[in-house]
């Protein structure tokens, strides 16, 4: 049976569709999968729209991978590939929350995990059997839906195949046309970084991630799956051996959960049968411990993303952050003693929380001139995506009025530029040079009554044009009211000899 996959995201790692793919060529199947890397704010050219009908045309079965904030996008495939009378399946995060949505555009949706799921429909569809039953599908005939039972999750992770790399029967949009997969276009989008998933599941489940809806999916069984460390190696010795590969990233939101033995067993054979540099994000200030970290970084380990959100403890109960701001500290103290080897940590804020008050933020920008520098402060723009207790809330609250603007066409990236938000980006410009704010000049910037009069923003200026002094690198990157007073400022300093 002849299958497209299709991946709309910005890259080409794509692990759950390449895992899907390898599931389906176990079986025998013919896959091709479609790379058609696009930010979600802009839609596709009617011409790239065509060519992937072109390239489509004949299949059986398509697929394509649906994250909330791509739902334009792949909508917008959707309705070109619907005109070839193919069948079209749904999979992925957004899907598996919201199946009753997604049926309204695709025929078929897969909720959960789909590796045996998408297996079983496509043997039976391929042997001219009733499909409409299998465990974790949904079908839509009419206005009636088919809601079938989901899938367990899957427990042995060393079962499923490594995810698929096969450049043969892959498909890169790159510029105005879609060429096929080869080391160049792999390098392009990927930067050389080979992503995979050493575990599944996340124990945490914060009422801002999806991980908080998902896990409620699936009561009593197991959320948190590892595969072994011999699988794990074998997959990557294989890709060292096949792709051109500078570095390997553990996009992984439980790898701190290995165990202190587990995790000398894959140090060491890591340094011995791959050898590249590192990349772990997803780590936690209750998991990250002094021991994995000596191990990690003596097996190649550079780079560590941490979630830190909120120091606010008000925010963090709302958040459902089970770490304290202790756990924080000795966290960053540690990440800060590998520096050499592992370089400066990066730190997740989340901002724009409308339960989150001025004091809270405050409160946070305190606590960051404690941690050790350097280090980069990473805000986000807080997204309450579908069905997590954050969104319910705000739904409740009247805060969410069309799902469509508020959030699927949200951008995580771009904070509200007010005054305690720019404060968080100074900060960060500060720290990922070394440099430290002192708490007294953070409760300088922060002071209310400085705010209330609006005097804030000349100490804001002050303190860029001190940093700018200190270093001869930092761009100045203020608001329109206060370039003028920029320029003057700047212009004053040198004449004092201070840059």
């Amino acid at each position: 049976m002849r299958v497209i996959l299709i991946s709309p995201f910005p890259d080409a790692q794509a692990f759950g569709l390449r895992t899907l793919s390898a599931c389906l060529k176990r079986e025998k199947h013919e896959v091709q999968i479609l790379f058609l890397p696009r930010e979600f704010t802009a839609p596709y050219e009617s011409s790239t729209l065509d060519e992937v009908a072109e390239m489509s045309r004949g299949a059986e079965l398509i697929g394509i991978s649906v994250m909330t904030n791509f739902f334009d996008n792949v909508v917008q495939l959707t309705r070109r590939l619907k005109r070839l009378g193919i069948p079209i399946i749904w999979g992925g995060i957004h899907p598996t929350i919201r199946p009753l949505e997604c049926l309204d555009h695709a025929d078929m949706i897969c909720v959960g995990e789909g590796e045996e799921a998408i297996v079983e429909l496509a043997r039976k569809m391929a042997d001219g059997q009733d499909y409409s039953t299998v465990e974790g599908i949904w079908l839509k005939f009419g206005d009636t839906a088919v809601r079938n039972e989901r899938r367990s999750l899957v427990q042995d992770l060393d079962s499923l195949p490594f995810p698929d790399y096969d450049y043969q029967t892959h498909y890169m949009l790159d510029g105005k046309a879609i060429r096929q997969m080869d080391d160049d276009l792999f390098v392009k989008y990927t930067n050389g970084v080979y992503m995979t998933i050493p575990s599944r599941g996340c124990p945490f489940g914060c009422t801002y991630c999806s991980n908080n809806t998902l896990n409620s999916l699936h009561p009593g069984q197991k959320l948190p799956r590892q595969r072994s460390i011999d699988n794990v190696i074998a997959e990557l010795a294989e890709v060292v051996s096949t792709l051109p590969v500078k570095c390997i990233k553990f996009d992984d939101d439980a790898f701190f959960l290995y165990s202190l033995e587990a995790t000398r067993d894959f140090c060491e054979k890591y340094k011995e049968k791959v050898g590249l540099p590192l990349i772990v994000t997803g780590a936690t200030p209750s998991t990250v411990t002094r021991e994995k970290l000596s191990l990690l970084a003596d097996a190649g380990l550079i780079f560590v993303r941490m979630g830190i959100q909120s120091a606010s403890e008000r925010v963090n109960r709302l958040y459902r952050r089970r770490h304290t701001n202790r756990q924080v500290e000795e966290a960053a103290k540690v990440l800060n003693e590998f520096r050499d080897k592992i370089g400066a940590p990066q730190y997740d804020l989340i901002l724009d929380n409308p339960w989150e008050t001025d004091d809270d933020l405050v409160e946070t920008l305190m606590f960051l001139t404690t941690i050790p520098t350097p280090c980069l402060l990473f805000p986000f723009s807080l997204t309450l995506y579908p069905e997590t207790e954050l969104y319910r809330k705000a739904k409740e609250e009247g805060l969410i009025r069309d799902d469509l603007l508020d959030v699927y066409r949200k951008d995580y990236h771009l904070a509200k530029k007010t005054y305690l938000n720019r404060l968080f980006y100074l900060l960060n410009e500060h720290t990922k040079v070394g440099k430290k704010l002192s708490p007294r000049v953070m409760s300088w910037l922060t002071n209310r009554q400085l705010r209330r009069l609006r005097l804030s923003w000349l100490a804001y200026a002050l303190v860029k044009v001190d940093l700018f002094a200190k270093t001869g690198r930092l761009k100045p990157t203020l608001p329109k009211p206060l370039r003028a007073v920029w320029r003057v400022t700047i212009a004053r300093a040198r004449r004092a000899s201070l840059v």
